[in-house]
């Protein structure tokens, strides 16, 4: 086959490729890759695409990037990862809310509503599928994942594993979901728990 016809055969491959039906899945990249062969911000990056694609699975709308709660998770992961916990609280004693909170991610809002899933992973148990498998596997988790009221979320990823710091295979990712009503007139911000 000449030059000629290797390139318009690549561009008929992308044209078809293209115009695939709607309905086809979107794989998101590096999903059955271990966390070994992935930077954090690749394996936040898939997690965050396969969160999305199973609330649109189940009929829910997609979630946006937060950069407070993207923030409230990283910190979150890296504390439990050099602390040696896992927990949704932390060893100082501050909830999820009250991380939350001290990013400024509930301020000027009427009504709000938050939630977190943790996980952790070594080994092919580290790979972005295996991560969300294991939140939709877990009930609590699937619902914190598929509630139609969170529209934003923050992904955390930080290398190591709550009982071993150094392991490069590992990984432990908190994904923080969040809900804001704002206050459209003056006056004090109501909060809801």
């Amino acid at each position: 086959m000449g030059t000629r016809a290797r390139i318009v055969s690549a561009i008929a491959t992308v044209a078809l490729l293209g115009i695939a039906p709607a309905s086809a899945a979107a794989e998101c990249l590096d999903q059955d890759t271990e966390a070994a062969e992935l930077s954090e911000y690749q394996i936040e990056v898939s997690v965050t695409c396969l969160i999305n694609e199973r609330r649109s699975d189940n009929g829910i709308g997609r979630v946006r990037d937060n950069v407070r709660l993207r923030n409230a998770a990283v910190n979150h992961s890296q504390s439990m990862v050099s602390q040696g916990f896992f927990s949704h609280t932390s060893l100082n004693g501050r909830t999820f809310v009250d991380r939350i909170e001290s990013t400024g991610y509930m301020r000027g809002a009427r009504s709000w509503l938050v939630g977190e899933n943790l996980v952790w992973g070594s080994g092919e148990l580290s790979t972005p599928a295996n991560l969300v498998k294991a939140w939709m596997e877990s009930p609590p988790h699937r619902a914190n994942l598929l509630r139609g009221r969170f529209k934003e979320l923050g992904v955390g990823v930080q290398r190591g594993t709550p009982n071993n710091a150094g392991e490069q295979n590992g990984v432990v990712v908190s994904s923080e979901y969040g809900f804001r009503a704002r206050n459209n007139r003056a006056g004090t911000a109501r909060k809801r728990r």
